[in-house]
């Protein structure tokens, strides 16, 4: 069973793909400077552009290429997307204040190009302090999975948003969660009836009287997500010697086409007045989990306070903790957004190269809250963990040598970071480096 590649029968997952990737830039200014062109020292200008397409062997069950004209098991799937952009800066009052525009464009082979701007502004009134603000949008294409998956794990099939894979099912599906309640409200009328009449007439007059609880999926064929993000930073060296190091960020981000999943299914039947009767029964339903787009809004914010002070003998301590949420303006709406990250975490750290001579350690501990998780395997909550981590180095001058003895987990405490992935112990190792 685990050697066959198909989720109705077995549990093997081939999947055969190429990647190609090409990408450069051009430092347009420094060029024309180089070339003796009376180009301003304070102006600063860059160009780039990049291209990516995967190319997936179908294996007709993760994938299948679904265009028209192809063969859905032996022609290759291609998906692609090319972008590029350019970037002009200025530097202002002895470069205390930096200014940085950017415009971006990309084109997906699924839809029209889209343009992301791009803001930013430093300020640094003195070499120690800085303050900075930065406003950009961006588009997040479907990635392959979201937009092409073909999956069939038996009671569900997962299949991609994209109209190319989906069509013609979000049209005619319901929400699983307001067909729950509609089974649940059948089931019990059915137990509460005290009416003459056999059972097969009790269910047909509950499907009846609760049919109007069944609820057409809203949602439609996957755009691409689309995001505003504001963000302020604040970096300072302070104290005596810039002993202290501060970095302060908060950031704000609105969505508009979060893309995220749903359970809808559709009933086996073209006539519309039937669908409760199907949608009553598990076995006159075909049941899908779509990747679609967010109709209401999304919004995530958080910030992160860092600190690192430089003790006595070089001794080094250093302090983070990070707070990000998602909000939503309605629930209840059969989504999951599938925003997998935990309120709050924290590091604790403690360093020195040359505690002794030529011997170094450092010391990291890490916190995690607990948080719920959606995956399109699996949901539930993750408990919060922690975990040390440890290194010791030892430097050789003459021959040029490191060495470094380390563990990530050194207690072997076994934890998960997400539900349905792997429980993680330690990790033990010796690095050996030689400087040419």
């Amino acid at each position: 069973m685990a050697t066959i590649n198909n989720w109705d029968q077995g549990a093997a997952l081939r999947v055969k793909a190429d990647l190609l990737h090409a990408e450069g830039q051009v430092n347009v200014a420094e060029a024309l400077r180089r070339g003796r062109h009376p180009w301003p020292t304070t102006l600063d200008l860059l160009l780039g552009a990049d291209h990516r397409t995967y190319i997936v062997q179908p294996d007709g069950n993760y994938f299948i290429n679904p265009e028209k004209n192809k063969d859905p098991l032996h022609d290759n799937l291609t998906y692609s997307k090319t972008g590029g952009f350019v970037q002009a800066g200025i530097r202002l009052l002895d470069e205390r204040i930096r200014l940085t525009a950017t415009l971006r464009a990309d084109k997906n082979d699924y839809f029209t190009v889209c343009f992301n701007p791009r803001f930013t502004a430093v300020y640094s009134p003195v070499r120690q302090h800085n303050f900075r603000l930065s406003y950009q949008s961006g588009y997040r294409f479907p990635s392959l999975f979201e937009g092409f998956s073909n999956v069939n794990s038996g009671q569900v099939k997962r299949i991609g948003g994209l109209r190319v894979m989906s069509n013609g099912v979000f049209e005619n599906s319901y929400l699983r969660s307001s067909i729950d309640a509609f089974n649940s409200a059948v089931t019990a009328a059915v137990n509460a009836t005290t009416s003459p009449g056999s059972a097969a007439q009790k269910r047909q007059a509950a499907i009846e009287q609760n049919k109007n609880m069944l609820v057409k999926t809203p949602y439609t064929y996957l755009n691409p997500e689309y995001i505003k993000s504001l963000e302020l930073g604040y970096k300072a060296a302070l104290l005596p010697g810039g002993r202290l190091l501060l970095d302060v960020d908060f950031y704000y981000n609105a969505y508009r086409d979060f893309i995220a999943q749903v359970e809808a299914y559709v009933p086996k039947t073209n006539n519309p007045d039937s669908a409760a009767i199907y949608l009553s029964n598990r076995a006159t339903q075909n049941r899908y989990r779509l990747w679609t787009n967010a109709q209401s809004q999304v919004y995530n914010y958080g910030g992160s306070l860092g600190l690192r002070y430089e003790l006595a003998a070089s001794y080094l301590a250093g302090a983070s903790i990070t707070y990000t949420r998602l909000d939503r303006t309605e629930s209840g709406d059969g989504l999951e957004d599938g925003f997998n990250t935990p309120r709050w975490a924290y590091n604790l750290s403690l360093g020195n190269e040359k505690v002794w001579k030529t011997v170094g350690f450092a010391l990291n501990y890490r916190w995690q809250a607990k948080y719920y998780s959606q995956t399109f395997l699996v949901s539930g909550s993750v408990p919060a963990y922690s975990t040390l981590d440890a290194q010791l180095s030892y430097s050789v001058p003459t021959p040029n040598l490191r060495f470094k003895l380390g563990a990530s987990n050194l207690l072997n405490k076994y934890y998960e970071s997400y539900l349905g992935g792997p429980s993680v112990g330690g990790l033990y190792y010796l690095a050996v480096t030689y400087g040419l």
